[in-house]
């Protein structure tokens, strides 16, 4: 019963693959380099456990799987994850011709898959030669296992440098979070981690023990496409939309600041114009020391003229900035269906809930609270509720 139920799991998970795979080949909505290899990476992982699940759920022998089924995906996986990470970080960034080489190892089993396909069909090989067969697929396992793991700690680099990029920009840019993709990354190591089990066993030709730990590695990569298919889009659309939006905000006019006066010091209005006209504080990571550097001032010095001088502290001041900001994009029909994540990084907050949290406290709203008392006053016209170009 356990059995059956773990089957079932399997089968719903390549479904929800293939269906994952269909939106971004297909979805005019996802067309990108990086959702190609999003789709072609779910596709493999729902097409492999189908071909497991026809094994171990009775309905074709080991023998005519081998013979008839097997394409020996477990070897472009992790190829297909590299590529993928790559091209969502730099999507201008083509692959380059080396890049392609990783796609070796596959070709070489795939042809040798297929010429044991065609020898058995032309009665060219026996039944003597399946041992044979058997200890080349063990040797590819392993070399799969060892090629993963050097593919997951390209991907992670990757991701590291990415990052380390975004922080060393002195000037403002896309910023896109992460944290989804290094858990995927780890989720990735794990399973390759746990793949030795199984793989112990079946080169020990412990068939039945081997087949028990590979269930937990197949549910594993169930789980694995439901993450890459659903989060994995989703943060595209959000990138998207980060994009529109930036370049809404960047063709805006800048306009005169009110309460810039010649009362203030000479270093406020510095400051306010460092921060408020040149738009800084749509940066993430603009901080005191940032500013305070920028200005040529010390940070002590800086933080006490402000709170003298502007009645609050830096970071209140950021933030009331932020909050006018984020509630110029909400109120804005184009971006009506805009995700809440999108317009808080856009409006400078580094989270949906740093940007939750002080939204409310500035204004005793949530953002979708204000959002949906906006639309409930005054709905929108319906000619006028059109997306903003992607």
């Amino acid at each position: 019963m356990i059995i059956s139920i773990v089957q079932v799991l399997m089968l719903l998970g390549a479904i929800q693959g293939f269906i994952f795979s269909g939106f971004a080949f297909f979805a005019k909505k996802y067309k990108s380099r990086s959702n190609f290899f999003l789709g072609m990476l779910i596709l493999t992982f729902s097409y492999n456990i189908v071909q497991n699940f026809l094994v171990v759920s009775d309905w074709i022998s080991s023998d005519a799987y081998f013979r008839f089924f097997y394409i020996p995906f477990t070897s472009v996986f992790l190829v297909l994850f590299y590529l993928y990470v790559r091209s969502f970080l730099y999507p201008k960034n083509k692959p380059q011709k080396v890049h392609y080489l990783l796609f070796l190892p596959f070709l070489i089993v795939f042809i040798e898959s297929f010429l044991e396909k065609l020898g058995y069909a032309n009665h060219i090989f026996t039944q003597e030669h399946t041992v044979y067969f058997n200890n080349f697929r063990l040797i590819q396992e392993i070399f799969n296992v060892v090629y993963s793991f050097v593919l997951i700690i390209f991907s992670y680099k990757l991701i590291f440098n990415y990052e380390k990029e975004q922080l060393s920009k002195k000037h403002r840019k896309l910023i896109i979070q992460l944290k989804w993709l290094k858990t995927i990354t780890f989720i990735l190591f794990c399973l390759c981690l746990y793949w030795i089990l199984p793989l112990t066993y079946e080169f020990q030709y412990k068939l039945d023990l081997s087949t028990k730990y590979f269930y937990v590695l197949w549910i594993g990569l169930a789980v694995t496409i439901y993450a890459l298919g659903y989060i994995g889009l989703y943060q595209f659309g959000i990138v998207q939309e980060q994009k529109s939006i930036q370049k809404f905000s960047a063709g805006r006019p800048v306009s005169a600041v009110s309460d810039i006066n010649h009362s203030k010091s000479e270093q406020i209005l510095k400051f306010e114009e460092f921060v408020k006209i040149e738009k800084n504080y749509l940066d993430s990571n603009l901080s005191l020391e940032s500013v305070a550097d920028s200005l040529g001032l010390n940070k002590t010095y800086l933080s006490r003229i402000i709170n003298a001088e502007l009645n609050k502290s830096f970071t209140d001041y950021v933030n009331e900035l932020r909050v006018e900001e984020a509630k110029i994009y909400l109120e804005n029909p184009d971006f009506q269906k805009y995700t809440l994540v999108s317009i808080g990084l856009e409006a400078g907050f580094n989270s949906k809930s740093t940007f939750n949290s002080t939204f409310k406290r500035l204004t005793g709203q949530t953002p979708s609270e204000y959002k949906s008392g906006l639309y409930e006053k005054c709905p929108v016209p319906r000619e006028t509720r059109h997306s903003a170009e992607v």
